[in-house]
C-alpha cells in the first residue's frame, strides 16, 4: 500500500524506492526511442493563438497526468519527466502556455514573457482540457504543475473541481521573492507599464532578452549535468528562448497570488506541494500558508527552484513523493 500523507503537517519524503532516470545518463537511446512515439500537435484558440502540446497514451493504463509547465518553459524541457512518469504507468499530456515554448508568441519581441490577463492562461488550459484531454475519458486524471504552471492549475481546479482526482505542484508560484514589498513592486511595475498606453509592452526594471546564466550563477538547480542539458536544448532550438517578464505580466501575477493561496488551501481535491528548500525565486512562506485540510506540503532538501531537474537525490525524493501521492488517490 502507498504511504498515506498527514494533511496537517509538513512532511519529509521517505527514502526513494522507485527507479527513475539519472543525471548521469541524459537523453539515452531508450529515451530517444520513447520520444519518437510521443505525439506533438497544436490547437487553435478562439483568438487565433496556437497552443502546442505533447501526448503519449499508455496502452496498459487508464490513468493520466496533465503537466502544466512554468514560465519560460516548454514541454520539450520535460522529456525526462514525461519518460519517468509514463514508465510509472500513466498516459501523459503536456501543454506550452501561450507566449512561450512552441506556442504562439504574443509580443513583437518574442523574448518577452507577457500576458494580458492571468486568467487568459487559465482559459487556455481549460480549452486544452476540453479539446484534448477530457474526451479521452480516463478513469483517473491527475495534474502536475511547476511554478507558474502550478498557479494556473490551482486556479483551474478552483473553477473545475470535478476534473482531476488530485494534483502535485512543484515550487508553486503562490508568492514571488521580491527585493522590496509586494505592494511597492506592483506600484513601480504599474508606473513603468506601457501597455496601458496602447504601446508595446516593456520589460520589468532590469529585464532583458534570453541570456543563459553560467551554472555557477544559476538559481534553478544544483545539477550541473541537467542544467547544461537544458541550456543546450534552448541553444539548439532558439524558438524556445524567452527572456524576462514584462511589467504587465508582473502586475497580473502579483494580483492572483493571494487567490492561488486561498484556492489551494480550500481545494476540493487533494494537493501535494513539493517545496524546493533552497528556492530563491518563489516565496516558500506563501506555500506554507496554502497548507490546509487537503493541501499538504513536502519539503525537498538541497533543491533549488527546478525540482524536476535537480540532482538525483533530491529529484528522486520528489518523484517518489509524487508517485506515492497519486497512487494514494487513484480510483
Amino acid at each position: 500500500m502507498s504511504r498515506a500523507l498527514n494533511p496537517q503537517a509538513c512532511l519529509q519524503p521517505q527514502v526513494p524506492q522507485l527507479t527513475f532516470s539519472s543525471e548521469q545518463a541524459l537523453n539515452t537511446l531508450k529515451q530517444q526511442d520513447f520520444w519518437d512515439n510521443v505525439t506533438q500537435s497544436v490547437i487553435k484558440t478562439h483568438d487565433n493563438i496556437t497552443l502546442a502540446y505533447a501526448l503519449i497514451e499508455h496502452p496498459q493504463s487508464h490513468k493520466a497526468i496533465v503537466i502544466s509547465n512554468g514560465r519560460v518553459e516548454s514541454y520539450l524541457k520535460y522529456q525526462e519527466l514525461i519518460f519517468d512518469l509514463y514508465h510509472q504507468g500513466y498516459s501523459i499530456y503536456a501543454i506550452d502556455h501561450r507566449g512561450q515554448g512552441l506556442s504562439s508568441r504574443i509580443t513583437a519581441n518574442p523574448h518577452q514573457g507577457h500576458i494580458d490577463k492571468f486568467s487568459t492562461y487559465v482559459d487556455d488550459f481549460s480549452y486544452f482540457m476540453d479539446m484534448v484531454v477530457i474526451p479521452k475519458q480516463h478513469q483517473a486524471l491527475f495534474l502536475v504543475g511547476h511554478s507558474m504552471g502550478s498557479a494556473i492549475g490551482t486556479l483551474y481546479i478552483e473553477t473545475h473541481p470535478t476534473i482531476f482526482n488530485a494534483a502535485v505542484f512543484s515550487a508553486p508560484m503562490y508568492g514571488i521573492k521580491l527585493p522590496v514589498s509586494q505592494s511597492a513592486i506592483r506600484w513601480l511595475a504599474q508606473k513603468l507599464d506601457t501597455t496601458s498606453d496602447s504601446k508595446a509592452p516593456n520589460y520589468v526594471l532590469g529585464g532583458k532578452d534570453y541570456t543563459p546564466d553560467k551554472f555557477a550563477n544559476n538559481d534553478l538547480t544544483r545539477s550541473q549535468l541537467r542544467y547544461h542539458h537544458y541550456r543546450r536544448l534552448y541553444q539548439r532550438q532558439p524558438t524556445l528562448q524567452l527572456g524576462s517578464p514584462t511589467n504587465h505580466w508582473l502586475i497580473e501575477s502579483i494580483d492572483v497570488l493571494e487567490q492561488t493561496i486561498q484556492a489551494a488551501k480550500n481545494s476540493p481535491i487533494p494537493i501535494l506541494i513539493l517545496q524546493a528548500d533552497e528556492d530563491t525565486i518563489i516565496d516558500n512562506a506563501a506555500q506554507h500558508r496554502a497548507v490546509g485540510n487537503v493541501c499538504q506540503l513536502v519539503n525537498i532538501p538541497h533543491a533549488r527552484h527546478e525540482i524536476f531537474m535537480e540532482q538525483d537525490e533530491s529529484r528522486n525524493m520528489a518523484l517518489t513523493a509524487l508517485v506515492d501521492f497519486l497512487q494514494t488517490h487513484s480510483v
